[in-house]
């Protein structure tokens, strides 16, 4: 939690999850993450996503939920009874096949529980899909 605020791109923390997409054009993903508050007062919580070498997305989790607007509001109260935020990136998918989804850091105190990516389709649920079974 001590660590700097890092500016999403290059060799910038992340985790990465090589993915195989058979669609192309948009996608959204979903990220499923801890409630936290901007416990640093950095101006607000923030992670980056993107694909393979796409320019990342930046996400600033306090603006988006609301959760540091110094009044108890609905979409607090809902994140922390769910015990869970969630928030999302679309991005443009050029050609189906392998994919790098790279998450990555920006302020320290972003607690990843999962990631789903949404190519269509994909059902409304409590805490998501079940994780895809990874093959050979």
């Amino acid at each position: 939690m001590t660590a700097a605020r890092q500016s999403p791109g290059g060799r910038s923390p992340h985790l990465a999850y090589t993915t195989t997409l058979f669609t192309t054009g948009g996608v959204t993903v979903w990220a499923y993450l801890s409630p936290r508050n901007d416990v640093l007062a950095t101006g607000g919580l923030t992670y980056a996503v993107s694909f393979d070498d796409d320019r990342p997305r930046t996400v600033n989790i306090t603006a988006v939920t609301g959760s540091d607007d110094g009044t108890m509001n609905r979409q607090w109260a809902r994140t922390t009874s769910d015990n869970v935020n969630l928030t999302s990136t679309t991005h443009r998918i050029a050609r189906p096949g392998r994919h790098v989804l790279r998450f990555r850091m920006v302020d320290p105190m972003v607690v990843v529980q999962k990631l789903v990516v949404d190519t269509g389709g994909l059902r409304p649920s409590c805490l998501g899909p079940p994780e895809s079974m990874r093959l050979g």
